[in-house]
C-alpha cells in the first residue's frame, strides 16, 4: 500500500493539477482486470487515510487527492462509503479517450 501511495503522489506531481488527479487517470491500466485491481487498492488508500476523493456531482467527476503524510486516525471520524462502479463498459470508454 505504501508503494501504491508513492505511485499516486508521483503521478499527481507529473500529470495532476492542483494536487489531484482524475480517478480514471490513476486507476486506468492496460487491462480491465488490472484496472479493477487498481480501483481496489485505491479504496484502501482512501480508507486508511493516505488519500481522499473529491467528488463533483455537477460535473460528474471524481479526483484522488493524496495526503503528504497518512492521516493518523482515518477511521475515527464519521465518513461515508462511496461506491464507484468500474464496469467493463466504463473501462472501454476510458481506453477510447472518452471520460466514463
Amino acid at each position: 500500500l505504501e508503494c501504491y501511495w508513492q505511485e499516486l503522489k508521483l503521478k499527481v506531481a507529473e500529470k495532476g493539477q492542483d494536487g489531484k488527479i482524475g480517478y480514471w487517470d490513476f486507476i486506468g491500466a492496460g487491462t480491465y482486470e488490472e484496472t479493477v485491481q487498481r480501483a481496489f487498492l485505491t479504496a484502501f488508500l482512501v480508507t486508511y487515510g493516505y488519500a481522499t476523493l473529491e467528488i463533483d456531482r455537477l460535473e460528474e467527476t471524481i479526483a484522488i487527492v493524496p495526503y503528504s503524510s497518512p492521516r493518523q486516525e482515518p477511521l475515527s471520524m464519521q465518513s461515508a462509503s462511496v461506491p464507484i462502479a468500474v464496469s467493463a463498459e466504463d473501462y472501454q470508454k476510458w481506453k477510447e479517450g472518452k471520460q466514463p
